[in-house]
């Protein structure tokens, strides 16, 4: 009877000893998996390799090249603003000496006028000269006084000369004449008074045409 006890006990060892082990769960790293945990592993380095150069890139470049361009562009503007003020400077010179000019003008208009009417003057006072000179001569001759009359007609020659040079090219021609005539009064004094009086007449005569053709208006 222990025996028969015993021997069912033995058996329970027996089979729990050599019961089967439990089956182990599949792994679950596939070869697919294992392939796509590698790619996810390198897209991740490339990425951060990929940021990494971006950063230095950023670093190295771009941030210099925007300081560059923000100091360039204010240096533009600095020289468009000095480019300004020496344009208005200018314009502001210009326009003084335009201002300048014209006052100028204006002036040597006024001189040129002035001295049109001094060289009309001087012109005047010339013919004027040559005939009171022909006059006195013409009163001393008249009165048989020969050396008055020559004494009058002494300068006449050079103030004919200064009246010759007054004149355009084409107006001395008459001046030329009167010098002729005057050389031929002055002869003729001593020698033949009448005679040089009625020159003098004919002297007298082309000075007060001409008095009248510059200074008489019509």
């Amino acid at each position: 009877m222990e025996e028969s006890k015993r021997e069912p006990s033995l058996a329970g060892k027996a089979e729990a000893e050599i019961a089967p082990e439990p089956e182990k769960a599949p792994e679950i790293e596939t070869r697919p998996n294992r392939f796509m945990l590698r790619l996810l592993r390198w897209v991740l380095v490339f990425l951060i390799v990929f940021g990494l150069g971006a950063v230095l890139i950023i670093v190295t470049l771009y941030v210099p090249a925007q300081r560059r361009i923000q100091q360039a562009s204010q240096r533009y503007a600095q020289l468009e603003d000095q480019s300004q003020a020496d344009f208005d400077q200018a314009e502001q010179k210009i326009a003084a000496l335009e201002l300048r000019l014209k006052n100028l003008t204006t002036v040597e208009a006024e001189n040129q006028a002035l001295q049109s009417d001094l060289d009309e003057s001087g012109l005047h006072l010339v013919i004027l000269s040559a005939r009171t000179d022909v006059a006195e001569a013409r009163l001393a001759l008249a009165k048989g006084d020969l050396t008055k009359a020559r004494i009058a007609l002494s300068k006449t020659g050079d103030t004919l000369k200064s009246l010759e040079e007054m004149l355009e090219a084409d107006q001395r021609k008459v001046v030329v004449d009167m010098q002729n005539q005057l050389n031929s009064i002055r002869a003729k004094i001593d020698a033949d008074a009448e005679a040089a009086e009625a020159d003098l007449v004919v002297l007298a005569t082309w000075l007060l045409e001409m008095e009248n053709a510059f200074f008489v208006t019509p």
